[in-house]
């Protein structure tokens, strides 16, 4: 089992090897429109930049291999594994895939590779009836499926649900699913209103509504013994604020950046707004230059209710979720309930 690191020590990168994908799901991110792929030279020298990076700040790094579906790109992924297993900057990764093409074989050879922690898929519904609704027709069996062929080969797996009105009163449902089903953890993220995400804006939760699902979430994960139910989110801290395992600054600026297929670097990719292209650029440049990043890290500079919240040192609202339903990412959460 590959050990997690803390906060302190950690600095993450989801990187996005490409944007090509055999799904089209409603709540997507993306626009439809996909960057192209680099070349694997080009990747490799992602790699010498962020390796250059960690040792230089004396982080350990960890990353999220994804896409689009980064299995597309079967070769370049596993040669990017390949040379992670190798670095002693890196602790570990994870991949992110919608489960469709994880065969025997793939599983298999996932096994091969001693930092691959985990790997996520996503799921929507605990009934193909309200997952497929959302991530197209067969998912719900593909995804199960994949779950059970990587549990055959002792993978670590988790799930990663978006939460919306289509699905919130199903997320208990889907926690007792994957707890049947032998699924290490599951993470729910709010639907940022992005990419093709945008005409699925009207089914974003209430306050009211995010506050009962937390509520709920917070409550199974004190409960449940052999799922993990992850609740180190902007705004779990108002459930529980006197638990210190529960809530967590949102990362962007702080320990974590987003790279996309073409090099470009965004502070979290549920805020795409560009700071640089790490083949150009490089990331002491980025990290250090950015207007951007010194924004969001000085709470100063936050507005609204999120300005003078009693819980600023444990939840400052999520960065995107402001800027894409008021346009100024340092606005307060439009979801908080607090």
């Amino acid at each position: 089992m590959v050990s997690e690191l803390s906060a302190i020590d950690e600095f993450y990168f989801q990187w996005h090897i490409t944007e090509q994908c055999n799904k089209r799901c409603r709540h997507c991110y993306q626009n439809g429109r996909p960057l192209p792929d680099l070349p694997l030279v080009s990747l490799h020298t992602i790699l010498d930049r962020i390796d250059e990076a960690l040792v230089k700040w004396g982080r350990k790094g960890s990353l999220s291999l994804t896409g689009g579906e980064p299995l597309i790109r079967e070769l370049e992924l596993f040669a990017l594994m390949g040379r992670l297993d190798g670095m002693q900057s890196i602790a570990y990764y994870d991949i992110l895939s919608n489960g469709s093409l994880i065969s025997n074989d793939v599983a298999r050879a996932f096994k091969d590779h001693p930092k691959l922690r985990r790997v996520q898929l996503s799921l929507e519904g605990a009934t193909p009836e309200v997952n497929d609704a959302i991530r197209g027709d067969g998912s719900y069996q593909e995804t199960l499926s994949a779950i059970r062929t990587m549990k055959r080969h002792d993978l670590a797996v988790s799930v990663m649900t978006t939460a919306s009105r289509l699905n919130c009163q199903d997320i208990p449902h889907i926690v007792d699913l994957l707890e049947n089903e032998g699924v290490d953890a599951i993470s729910v993220e709010r639907l940022i209103p992005e990419g093709r995400g945008r005409l699925f804006g009207d089914q974003l939760l209430s306050p009211q509504q995010l506050r009962e699902l937390y509520t709920a979430l917070y409550e199974m994960g004190r409960r449940k013994q052999s799922i993990r139910v992850l609740t180190y989110r902007p705004l779990f801290a108002l459930v529980a604020p006197d638990d210190p395992d529960v809530g967590a600054l949102c990362s962007a600026g702080n320990n974590a950046l987003t790279v996309m297929p073409d090099g470009t670097v965004y502070p979290c990719r549920r805020l795409p707004i560009p700071i640089g292209n790490v083949l150009e650029d490089g990331l002491f440049s980025i990290w250090y230059d950015s207007e951007v990043l010194w924004n969001i890290r000085n709470p100063r500079n936050l507005r609204g209710k999120c300005s003078t919240c009693d819980l600023l040192a444990s939840c400052r609202g999520c960065r995107a979720m402001a800027y894409f339903c008021s346009g100024d990412y340092m606005a307060e959460d439009p979801q908080c309930w607090h």
